[in-house]
């Protein structure tokens, strides 16, 4: 849509939000001042659409009650916050490293784009046109592809797998579920990475300063000679470079399995099979639904059974439609319920379960400590205290150990000091005759004689004269 309808839409919903709040809107000067977030009030009374209830799974009403005689279901309202700014300014970018800008690997990244966007594509059944294959040939017509920049395949082909597949090359080599990950920032793959222009003549300065830098082969650095050649990294390697190779070396094996599984093979055999057995017992579930609620007259009408519709129709045919347009919601619920089997197997296999953890007892030193379920078919919390005591014996011993290293320096530090003052004596005591040390204070003592000393005579100070006054 055009940025007018986008107004227009933001608008709208501005309105009926505050229409449905019964807010009063006043007229101000700041009238085309939008907020950021618009807060909604959403009905969400029930996962299916649902309004009222089938009982008895014929459409039979519910009994009814003393104090409630409505059938209807109970309904829930919730509040929903909706950004009106541009998607596009709210997306995150980051830049690149040096290591990862730089062109030793962009030949090498642009092979592993290309393979991992054609496993997906033959995953995920992308028609022949619409391939990144095709794609460069309709941005590189004729003998250009052959010519055309590497870093510019290695941008198209993360781009592909971005905008198609939801993939991150550059952020753990991930896929998000939906767009709205993406377009949220809920998921990696809603980053934009950028490439440094000068990586080359970093890695060139950094080189000269700390020695040569060695690749291997993925692109990573290796030890040199001087024994660190990352900044922040004890095995000589760039641990953002390592764990971006990781990340593709994973992917990449994610996608041999996928094109050995074929383009037939969604996820793995059992989860396809499940797949398959659901679909089935949907169909077969729809079938027996539209039998539950459907009544028959003699003379070959069809009644609706629910007990809030009721209508009549001229045949079973029409019936049927009606039950699908206007009851859908009691469908899907009743189509939900095939899951059901197949989500408690799953959660009954699954060894780490997304359940909360349990406080476990353990004695009075560290009192209740939170303890994780695990397990699939017999769940068990492991006891922490045992892992609580041995933490708490290395950090005694640790502590024990940091204190004899303090103690003997101490006892170190006071010999030196002893050792030295026996050698300021002995150094005192030789050279006495020639040196004088002038931080050596001695105490000396002066004799004072007061026998032949002159004394002036004390002089009468002479008075002043006043002066006469003439008058």
């Amino acid at each position: 849509p055009s940025t007018a309808a986008k107004e227009d839409m933001f608008d709208n919903l501005q309105k009926a939000n505050e229409d449905a709040s019964r807010h009063h809107r006043r007229e101000d000067r700041h009238k085309d001042r939008r907020p950021r977030f618009l807060d909604l009030e959403v009905d969400c009374t029930d996962i299916y659409g649902r309004r009222e209830l089938d009982a008895d799974g014929k459409g039979g009403a519910p009994p009814k009650k003393k104090k409630d005689d409505d059938s209807k279901i109970p309904s829930k309202r919730c509040k929903v916050f909706i950004s009106t700014s541009l998607i596009s300014s709210s997306q995150p970018v980051s830049v690149l490293s040096a290591a990862v800008s730089s062109r030793e690997r962009i030949s090498g990244d642009k092979e592993d784009a290309k393979t991992i966007s054609r496993a997906l594509d033959e995953a995920r059944g992308i028609e022949a046109g619409n391939c990144l294959s095709d794609l460069m040939l309709l941005l590189y017509p004729g003998n250009e592809l052959a010519s055309a920049d590497e870093e510019d395949i290695l941008d198209i082909a993360i781009a592909y797998l971005r905008r198609v597949h939801l993939f991150s090359f550059y952020n753990g080599c991930t896929s998000a579920t939906d767009v709205g990950d993406v377009l949220s920032d809920s998921h990696p793959s809603g980053t934009i990475h950028l490439r440094l222009r000068n990586a080359d003549e970093i890695l060139r300065k950094t080189a000269d300063e700390n020695g040569p830098v060695a690749m291997d082969e993925d692109g990573g650095d290796v030890e040199t000679d001087k024994g660190d050649a990352a900044e922040g990294s004890s095995d000589g390697r760039d641990m953002l470079v390592t764990r971006l190779n990781d990340s593709i070396a994973k992917a990449l094996e994610n996608a041999k399995i996928m094109e050995d599984r074929g383009p037939g093979c969604v996820v793995d055999e059992e989860t396809d099979m499940a797949a398959r057995d659901i679909e089935t017992s949907e169909q077969n579930s729809r079938e027996q639904w539209m039998q539950n609620h459907e009544i028959m007259d003699e003379d070959g009408r069809a009644r609706c059974s629910f007990h809030f519709c009721r209508k009549l129709f001229k045949d079973k045919a029409f019936l049927q439609k009606h039950l699908l347009k206007k009851h859908s919601d009691q469908l899907r619920a009743e189509r939900g319920k095939c899951h059901d089997g197949v989500m408690m197997v799953a959660w009954d296999n699954d060894e780490k379960r997304p359940v909360p953890p349990i406080l476990l007892d353990c004695g009075s030193k560290f009192g209740l400590v939170h303890s994780a379920i695990t397990g699939s078919g017999r769940p068990i919390a492991n006891d922490p205290e045992p892992a609580l005591w041995k933490e708490e014996e290395e950090r005694i011993a640790e502590e024990e150990k940091r204190y004899q290293e303090r103690q003997a320096a101490a006892e170190a530090a006071a010999k030196a000091r002893e050792e030295d003052q026996l050698q300021r004596k002995e150094n005192n005591t030789f050279s006495k005759g020639n040196f004088v040390d002038v931080d050596d204070m001695v105490e000396e003592k002066v004799e004072l004689k007061f026998e032949n000393i002159d004394v002036a005579p004390a002089t009468k100070p002479k008075k002043k004269k006043r002066k006469k006054s003439l008058l």
